[in-house]
């Protein structure tokens, strides 16, 4: 679902910015399987050029803050969010249902991408 996003950011087209918290709830499955082979090739996706992966700031714990208390986010996805938000993305690609009441932000859930591929 996400190959022709990150094909485009191969092509310098696009941008892809992540939060290191998503960084780290994609490591969880396999560091749990003992999977090494599928956390270096995590590590190396997340260094390519034209992905970048930020810290978690004091402004984007403010805004997650706010986030949180506005929409009852967990404090990981309001993060997540406010990570795109003050890196002042496009849009947010996810698998998180709750995520469409997010106004702050145009959101677009994975499997409407493959619906509609």
């Amino acid at each position: 679902m996400l190959s022709p996003v990150f094909a485009r950011v191969q092509r310098g087209q696009a941008e892809v910015v992540a939060s290191v918290i998503t960084e780290a709830e994609l490591l969880v499955r396999p560091n749990r399987e003992g999977n090494l082979e599928a956390t270096e090739r995590i590590a190396d996706l997340l260094s390519e050029d034209g992905i970048s992966v930020l810290p978690v700031t004091r402004q984007i714990a403010r805004s997650a803050a706010l986030l949180r208390a506005r929409h009852g986010l967990k404090l990981p996805d309001a993060i997540i969010v406010a990570t795109a938000i003050g890196a002042r993305c496009d849009v947010m690609v996810g698998n998180d249902d709750r995520w469409h009441r997010i106004g702050e932000i145009p959101y677009v859930h994975l499997e409407d991408v493959g619906a509609s591929a």
